[in-house]
């Protein structure tokens, strides 16, 4: 099995977001897709970084570890918003709006205009920029 590469994943879920794309009625989809595209490309700018824990400095290689060091078993997505907002903050704004919309259209309601979907593509590919 080969070692988890984030970007690829974030790559990954853009190919899909964009495949998606090509239909209006996959707006929620798309949205959603590109969420989890930002999520991963996140990641991937962020870790791995160093932490003083317990009065040492350690590095932390990846988001399982952090939570796993944080105790971090629940509210996982409320964790990463907050390291984005700490390491990341000019993304902040972006990354939480795309949550807040692939929640609502996983959620709540599925049916969503095609410019909606584009401002999700927008969205992902500022937050792409920035992390690559």
């Amino acid at each position: 099995m080969a070692k988890y590469n984030s970007i690829d994943h974030a790559l990954h879920n853009e190919k899909v977001c964009k495949y998606l794309n090509k239909k209006p009625e996959n707006a929620d989809w798309v949205i959603t897709t590109a969420f989890y595209a930002a999520l991963h490309f996140v990641r991937s700018k962020i870790f791995p970084f160093t932490a003083t824990v317990d009065g040492k400095d350690i590095t932390i290689a990846d988001f399982n570890s952090y939570c796993l060091k944080k105790q971090i078993s629940s509210g996982k997505h409320r964790a990463l918003f907050e390291l984005v907002e700490e390491k990341m903050p000019q993304l902040a704004d972006k990354f939480n709006h795309l949550k807040d919309i692939s929640w609502t259209a996983r959620y709540n309601r599925y049916e969503y205009t095609r410019e909606v979907s584009n401002f999700a593509l927008e969205e992902l590919d500022a937050i792409k920029s920035q992390c690559l």
